[in-house]
């Protein structure tokens, strides 16, 4: 029995688990899908249905998220399903901008909720930048 390797499943560092230890958000970049997560919508005050609206700020390296009234070109959150904890939206234009303003070379990429602005706007980091 000494001969015999025991080889145990290892969670990957985007496991199942990673979107309920911090406040992120995905985005899938080729499909343009954006999955906000339980503790990042919390902390935005955002359940199903509710507006969001994204600004970039070159200076200080990062985009913003904030909720909103609904207006006719806000993004929709919507639950995935209802025992889901977390919502998602589609849009291959605003994909794209994150793509192009974060200069990524991956086709999908976390962002760390990182405190906010003046506004109250929630400050997105991509996970893991060493500012």
């Amino acid at each position: 029995m000494d001969d015999i390797l025991i080889y145990r499943r290892k969670r990957g560092s985007s496991g199942q688990w990673k979107c309920r230890e911090k406040s992120l958000m995905k985005v899938e970049f080729e499909q343009g899908r954006f999955v906000v997560f339980e503790k990042l919508a919390k902390q935005l005050g955002c359940t199903n249905n509710d507006a969001v609206m994204f600004g970039f700020s070159s200076k200080d390296k990062c985009a913003y998220i904030f909720k909103e009234e609904p207006e006719v070109d806000s993004y929709y959150l919507r639950q995935a399903g209802p025992e889901r904890t977390y919502y998602r939206f589609t849009s291959k234009d605003l994909g794209n901008q994150f793509f192009q303003f974060f200069q990524s070379e991956a086709k999908v990429a976390y962002f760390e909720a990182n405190g906010t602005n003046e506004k109250g706007w929630t400050r997105l980091i991509p996970e893991n930048y060493k500012k």
